[in-house]
């Protein structure tokens, strides 16, 4: 069956507007024009007001093109940062790192800087943030150490394979200082996730903002 069609029930389409709560700087020269078309003419709007919506509407468009302007800029921001982080495969780089994987009953080496002479303390803890290993050092000279866990907790007893994370304090004459750990390795890949950026290097994720040493793959 064929239904008949109006032939000009196609020349005219109801247009599809989204309410919103804010009012933009169209919808507001349109309020103040109805405004001055339907205002009473024995008591029309003074000048000291109508400059003042005026300038309302002045000040409404500037911050509409100053956040259009912004987010711009974000998005042109974004984009480099994008095309710098994609140069990344291949590189060699050292990254702040805080975790280690056992497996098999085997552990990765914890790698940390120190700036001066002095001894450290690491601790590892398990998922659940439990400590499961602390070992204090002697005096180390300045430059870069590899503390080698044995997979075993300060009982003794081995750890379950798994990702566990980790602290590296040197210890002062003021107490502790946090210094961390660090990893390196060939950025593999990157990753662009939730306006976040990320590398991964020997198989780890890691956020772009960890990288503090980008050299030629060696």
């Amino acid at each position: 069956m064929i239904n008949a069609v109006d032939p000009y029930s196609s020349l005219y389409v109801p247009s599809q507007r989204t309410a919103s709560k804010e009012l933009d700087k169209n919808a507001f020269l349109l309020l103040l024009v109805t405004q001055l078309k339907n205002q009473n003419p024995l008591q029309p709007m003074e000048n000291r007001e109508f400059i003042a919506q005026l300038t309302q509407f002045s000040t409404l468009e500037q911050i509409t093109n100053m956040t259009k302007s912004i987010q711009d800029f974000l998005k042109l921001q974004q984009g480099s940062l994008q095309a710098q982080a994609a140069s990344l495969i291949g590189k060699h780089v050292v990254v702040q790192s805080n975790q280690i994987v056992v497996s098999n009953q085997r552990a990765e080496s914890i790698v940390f800087d120190l700036d001066e002479r002095a001894p450290v303390v690491v601790r590892i803890y398990d998922s659940n943030g439990n400590l499961v290993k602390q070992a204090t050092s002697g005096v180390l000279d300045k430059g870069t150490h590899a503390y080698v866990w044995d997979a075993r907790n300060d009982a003794g007893l081995p750890v379950a394979d798994g990702t566990y994370t980790y602290t590296v304090s040197k210890i002062t004459a003021s107490g502790e200082v946090l210094i961390g750990g660090v990893q390196a390795g060939v950025v593999e890949s990157v990753k662009f996730k939730n306006n976040q950026i990320y590398i991964f290097v020997n198989g780890k994720e890691y956020p772009l903002a960890s990288v503090i040493e980008i050299s030629q793959e060696v």
